[in-house]
Order: structure tokens, then C-alpha cells, then sequence
């Protein structure tokens, strides 16, 4: 998928320089050496999928905003449909909503609204709104019609109302997390929950990526370069996945056992996991493409962890 390599480059140092840090204290939060970020900032390297994550999350910013892409460019790719990833947010927003309420209570929703990860102004206030009608012991299917009443005056173009109204009568009416799941999904799709939340399936949906990687070959008798790295801490395999580009990623990974990508995917967030397994499935390389990233994950173990 394209991107603005000169737009991110610029973009990093505008946001860093917004808070006024340096790039050596943006480093230390991330992880990685001053000298990465300067390359990013230079549009010398790109940061890792992972990385993007952490930038993102950190500048308040959705990687899309990071890296330049336009809207047509997205619509473009099946999967990123901009509408349907912000349900995505949102559901993991009610689905955080069913946890608490299990929990502590519904009462403690209102105070859990300042968390949320989503964009939705709606959900925070159905949130209110149906607290303080239980409250008043206003009948649920009552709250329900009047919510929906109030979904339907969002500006055209905002969709999460019926979701945000379905997820909170099966948060209200005490349905299972696994209920409370279906539903989410119905309104947002299958591909993109688990895409885009990650945990449709809770673990089972991480294990059944690690699994089908669990039993790969070698690409061949000379893509072993970094057999024996399964023997390293999490600690040290999270700071060279730090350093990491993504696309040297997916080709070492490709080129590897099965032992050792999934020592690497156990260290991969939810979110990120099914993006890499995708990418992966995807390649196409040759050996000496996967022997070159391999190399260069080798002189970042060195660089990096000694």
C-alpha cells in the first residue's frame, strides 16, 4: 500500500517538537536508539507496524494520519473501509463496557467513558442517559426506543448508533460476552472485528494464527540465520521487533522456522498479529531477500541488545 515517506518523516518531528521533546526522551518512551528516530524524522527508515502502533497511540493520531494515506487509498483495499475500522474502535469500546459491568457494576460505566479508544461522542452519552433512566426505574425496552430515538439525529454519515444501542441492551440485560461479541460483530463484520480488535475469539483467535506457523520449514538449508533466537528473552526479542521495519520483519519471518516466528508472533500485540500473518501469507520474495533481512535482524540483536 503506498504512503508518504517524506509526509511521515515530517509528521513525527512536527508531533515530537509539539511537545517539546527531544528526540533522544521520544527514544527512551519507545524503546529504540535516538539514532532511529532521527532516521525516521529523515525519512531515512520507517518505523515497524508495531512501532507505528506506539507512535500513534502516544500522539493521539491514527497511523493513517502518521503515515499520509488519502482516503481514496484506503477505500481502495478491501480491507481498510475507514467507516467500518472506526465500528471496530468502538465496538472494543462496548465490549470493554460488557467486562466492567461484570465486574463492578453497571454504575461504574460512566466513570470508565474517560478510557475509551473510539471516536464516538454517542457512546458516552447512551452510557448517561441509560444510567440515569435505570435510575429513575424507566422499563430497559423503554430506554431502548428512546436511545434509538436519539441514534437516529446523529449527523448522516455517523452509523455507530444502533450498534452503541444493541451492545448496551446486552450489556444492561446481563448477556454473556459471547452475546454481547455477536452482536458487535453482526453490525461490523467478522473480517474486521478480528482484523481491527483482535480478540473476537478472546485467546482462541491468537492461537490459531501461532498455530499454523508452529510446523514451517526452513525456506531452505540457508535461511537458518537466526535459528536459536526461540532461546531469547521476550525482553530482548521486543526490542529488536522495536527496530524492526516491517517489511524486513516478514521477510526474515518468511525464511525462519516455526520455532522461531513464533517466539517473534508470541511478542506481537492482537491488533498487529493478523496484519503480519497477512503479510506473510502475501510474500513473495526470494532467498536472497530473506537472507538480507535476516542479516539485518542480526546486526539489530547486536546493536540494540549487546
Amino acid at each position: 500500500m503506498g504512503y508518504s515517506r517524506n509526509y511521515m518523516g515530517k509528521r513525527i518531528f512536527s508531533l515530537r517538537a509539539a511537545k517539546g521533546m527531544t528526540q533522544e526522551q521520544l527514544a527512551d518512551l519507545l524503546c529504540v536508539t535516538p539514532a532511529a528516530v532521527s532516521k525516521w524524522e529523515r525519512n531515512l527508515a520507517v518505523p515497524s507496524v508495531e512501532m507505528l502502533w506506539m507512535l500513534a497511540d502516544y500522539f493521539d493520531c491514527t497511523i493513517d494520519e502518521l503515515v499520509g494515506r488519502r482516503q481514496e487509498q484506503l477505500e481502495r483495499v478491501g480491507i481498510y473501509d475507514e467507516d467500518r475500522l472506526r465500528l471496530a474502535g468502538i465496538a472494543g469500546d462496548l465490549q470493554r463496557c460488557g467486562e466492567i459491568s461484570r465486574q463492578q457494576g453497571l454504575l461504574a460505566l460512566e466513570q470508565a467513558a474517560g478510557g475509551f479508544q473510539g471516536d464516538s461522542v454517542f457512546l458516552p452519552f447512551a452510557i448517561r442517559y441509560t444510567l440515569q433512566a435505570l435510575m429513575k426505574k424507566t422499563d430497559v425496552g423503554r430506554v431502548v426506543t428512546l436511545l434509538n430515538n436519539y441514534a437516529g439525529t446523529l449527523p448522516q454519515g455517523q452509523t455507530e448508533g444502533p450498534m452503541v444501542v444493541a451492545g448496551l441492551e446486552s450489556i444492561v440485560s446481563g448477556e454473556s460476552p459471547e452475546q454481547l461479541r455477536e452482536i458487535l460483530a453482526s453490525y461490523i463484520g467478522m473480517d474486521y472485528w478480528e482484523r481491527a480488535v483482535g480478540d473476537m475469539f478472546g485467546e482462541r483467535g491468537r492461537e490459531e494464527i501461532l498455530a499454523r506457523y508452529r510446523d514451517k520449514k526452513l525456506y531452505s538449508g540457508s535461511t537458518d540465520l537466526l535459528e536459536g533466537f526461540e532461546k531469547l528473552g521476550d525482553f530482548e526479542i521486543q526490542i529488536i521487533l522495536r527496530n524492526l521495519d516491517n517489511d524486513v520483519f516478514t521477510a526474515a519471518m518468511c525464511g525462519a522456522s516455526g520455532v522461531v516466528v513464533v517466539k517473534f508472533m508470541t511478542n506481537l500485540a492482537d491488533r498487529v498479529l493478523a496484519f503480519i500473518s497477512e503479510d506473510m501469507d502475501r510474500w513473495n520474495g526470494t532467498e536472497e531477500e530473506i537472507l538480507e533481512a535476516q542479516r539485518k535482524v542480526l546486526e539489530i540483536r547486536k546493536r540494540c541488545c549487546g
